[in-house]
């Protein structure tokens, strides 16, 4: 704009210092020769009045033009900040995030730390724990070793702990009179069901201190191991007593049922009412060995060495009739053992133990 006001004032000069009054006037000024030279020296003359103002304005405008173009870079510097602003705010953010997860991680670490710590006196503790029972272990192994495989003989009566090759040491009931004798069944009170299956009677059953049953693999392991004789004592409801022992009592493994391989001699005053059931199979309601068409364990007869349903002999474990006497008129499920009382069927026995020792006793 001052450009401009410059070149208006000038022009405004020259027109006064050289004054026209009319068109003609600036035509014979143009035809005359003496003007013609004027001219030139005019030319020459604005040319060198006018070429620093033309220079000043050619400056301006490339001064005008670097200083549009430093604008622009300005603006994109600030832009190009802004936006360098704004990715280091991010940047500062997603820095800070990270140190939080450090953090954390750090602090979890820390706690794993500590849990392992933890774990390890656990596991010290434990092994320190392991250590005492193992020594206690074989403090008790080396105790069961010097168990006895049977009653221990001219002790009191009591419960004993007994150990067999093959088994844990386990618990059973001595009798003493006569001495050394093992109880490997009782029947008193009913007060334990005899009605078992197979599984029942090879592990064994019942209160050791009342009714049970020692267990048909016991009585293997025992009986195989040396000779046993075996003593039953039998009681009636009216309170008379009885006996049968026999002097090589031997029952077989499991393959074979259990089977009652040898009773030796009998004596007693009850009768032989076992000899019919030697050389037979151990029979339960849920594995029927004998050699009847039916079941002869069924019918809560119990597990026995039955050969015959209705033509046994004897059969210690079945069901308990407190008052002594079977019910029904063709009852054959009641403790029977047939030499003492006739075969009477009806007549139930309310107390048997049976029991074995050593012959070397």
């Amino acid at each position: 704009m001052k450009s401009e006001c410059l070149v208006i004032v000038l022009m405004f000069f020259l027109f006064e210092e050289h004054p026209f009054t009319d068109a003609n006037s600036i035509k014979d000024l143009q035809q005359d020769p003496s003007n013609q030279f004027i001219k030139s020296e005019c030319n020459e003359y604005c040319f060198l009045i006018f070429k620093p103002v033309l220079d000043h304005f050619v400056q301006l405008k490339v001064a005008s033009d670097t200083n549009q173009e430093l604008k622009s870079q300005v603006n994109t510097m600030k832009e190009t900040i802004l936006h360098l602003q704004s990715q280091l705010v991010i940047k500062e953010e997603f820095i800070n995030v990270k140190n939080e997860q450090a953090k954390a991680h750090d602090e979890h670490l820390k706690n794993r730390d500590e849990q392992i710590l933890d774990l390890r006196n656990h596991i010290k503790s434990i092994e320190t724990s392991l250590t005492e029972k193992s020594k206690l272990l074989l403090e008790c192994q080396k105790a069961d070793d010097n168990l006895p495989d049977s009653c221990p003989s001219g002790s009191p009566n009591g419960i004993y702990q007994i150990k067999l090759r093959g088994l844990e040491a386990f618990k059973v009931p001595c009798v003493s009179s006569p001495s050394g004798w093992t109880v490997i069944q009782r029947r008193l009170d009913g007060s334990e069901n005899f009605d078992r299956n197979w599984d029942d009677y090879k592990r064994g059953f019942g209160n050791i201190s009342g009714e049970f049953f020692i267990g048909l693999e016991k009585l293997h392991r025992m009986t195989e191991a040396r000779p046993h004789e075996l003593y039953i004592k039998l009681g009636n409801f009216n309170g008379s007593t009885s006996y049968a022992q026999y002097d090589d009592f031997k029952v077989g493994n499991e393959d074979e049922f259990y089977k009652l391989k040898n009773l030796g001699n009998y004596s007693g005053n009850a009768g032989d009412s076992l000899i019919y059931h030697k050389n037979q199979k151990f029979s339960t309601f849920d594995r029927d060995n004998d050699e009847d068409n039916g079941n002869c364990a069924g019918n809560e007869n119990g597990g026995w060495w039955f050969i015959e349903c209705y033509c046994t002999s004897s059969a210690l474990n079945a069901k308990y009739y407190k008052d002594g006497k079977a019910k029904g008129l063709f009852t054959s499920n009641l403790i029977f053992w047939g030499t003492w009382h006739g075969y009477d069927w009806k007549n139930s026995l309310t107390f048997v133990e049976m029991m074995i020792r050593p012959t070397s006793l």
